[in-house]
């Protein structure tokens, strides 16, 4: 049997990223997605889980963007003068404190929970997780709480090594040059047997999003695609089952 994952990253970000998941879940094959727990929409998630009940929330980890959940002095080593995460991953973490990465990393998995909606499982913005610093807080966490992981080819043999669940395969490359219809069609229909993520970034574009993202006016092609009718029906075609990350708790 074939089980799809289709994850939109970054919710939380702006008003018109939570609208483009819901847009994709309602009249698309959106069935999952992971919080951005330190942007400021993130607590829309139970109302927009009230519009769309079978979606997944997962914890989008986030350490190069936005501000930390925890305060600046306790995360001192993550965070310019400004009280905000450094830019430039993966450099931006080279100097950081693992315990410090601990603290926020745990910060953030505690405000989903308190968000009132069932976490699926956990991944990160920019796959952080892969960092030499991060990946052993990252596995020590999933497995505190319980909650299976995305894995990416950086870091997939030391996330089955340490028995956490994951996906059987990652797909990462419906993404900027890969945004095609043709292209999601292709991987589509080269679906193995198993469970597969697909990693989106899907929105509606406004201002908001045009000043703090580079990745921008990709994401509406993007939730275009996800809804495409062709795309809708070669799923119904070919026998794929929609999922979202609870299919491995």
């Amino acid at each position: 049997m074939k089980y799809l994952i289709v994850n939109a990253d970054d919710f939380g970000l702006t008003k018109g990223v939570n609208k483009g998941v819901v847009e994709c879940y309602k009249n698309g094959i959106l069935r999952s997605t992971s919080i951005m727990c330190n942007m400021p929409y993130a607590h829309e998630a139970l109302e927009i889980k009230e519009l769309c009940p079978d979606l997944g929330f997962g914890i989008h980890i986030t350490l190069d963007a936005g501000k930390p959940l925890s305060s600046p002095e306790k995360v001192n080593t993550l965070v310019d003068e400004r009280g905000y995460f450094k830019r430039g991953f993966p450099h931006s973490l080279d100097d950081a404190d693992v315990d410090q990465i601990r603290i926020e990393i745990e910060e953030q998995i505690k405000k989903a929970f308190s968000l009132g909606v069932t976490i699926t499982h956990m991944d990160s913005h920019h796959h952080a997780q892969s960092h030499p610093k991060v990946i052993d807080v990252f596995i020590e966490m999933a497995h505190k709480y319980n909650l299976p992981v995305r894995s990416t080819p950086l870091d997939r043999e030391i996330i089955i090594k340490a028995g956490l669940k994951t996906v059987d395969n990652f797909i990462y490359n419906f993404y900027d040059e890969g945004v095609k219809k043709e292209n999601l069609l292709s991987i589509l229909g080269s679906l193995e047997e198993g469970i597969t993520e697909i990693m989106s970034h899907p929105a509606y574009v406004d201002d908001e999003l045009m000043n703090i993202s580079s990745y921008n006016t990709k994401r509406e092609i993007e939730r275009t695609i996800l809804t495409d009718k062709d795309v809708l029906q070669f799923i119904l075609d070919n026998n794929i089952l929609l999922a979202n990350y609870s299919i491995l708790k």
